[in-house]
């Protein structure tokens, strides 16, 4: 997706989220910026279901956001650690604003993995970026 000259794209490639960003010309090309790394939820207790795997340090269905009104700030969210059978030990977001250049990670409390609980709502075993 090409805003303003700036070109922004979330790749999801086996276990790292990586984004191409900045300007291109016919003579050079995007540079790659990884935006995942190590699962910050790796020490979690969570037990797959019979059968089934967890993926720890596993980053899939990314999706990006770019402000409309400045391309600059960039949105990257990806469920992290996923189970073979659905939902992931928790959801991690990259910011970054500086058009990809270097992002932040942070996490919400959707999952017991992510510091969930009753009281924050999150109580939860496994978290989704699909409803």
């Amino acid at each position: 997706m090409s805003i303003r000259g700036r070109s922004a794209r979330l790749l999801s490639v086996s276990t790292m989220v990586m984004v191409i960003a900045g300007t291109s010309t016919a003579a050079s090309a995007p540079s790659l910026t990884r935006v995942s790394g190590a699962s910050p939820f790796a020490d979690c207790a969570i037990q797959p279901l019979q059968g089934e795997m967890n993926y720890v340090n596993a980053e899939v269905e990314p999706w990006l956001a770019i402000n409309p009104r400045n391309a600059s700030n960039l949105i990257g969210v990806w469920q992290q650690d996923r189970f073979r059978f659905g939902g992931a030990r928790g959801l991690v977001t990259g910011a970054s604003h500086d058009g990809g250049a270097t992002w932040s990670r942070t996490f919400a409390h959707f999952s017991r993995c992510s510091g969930g609980t009753a009281a924050n709502k999150g109580n939860y075993e496994r978290a989704s970026t699909r409803g």
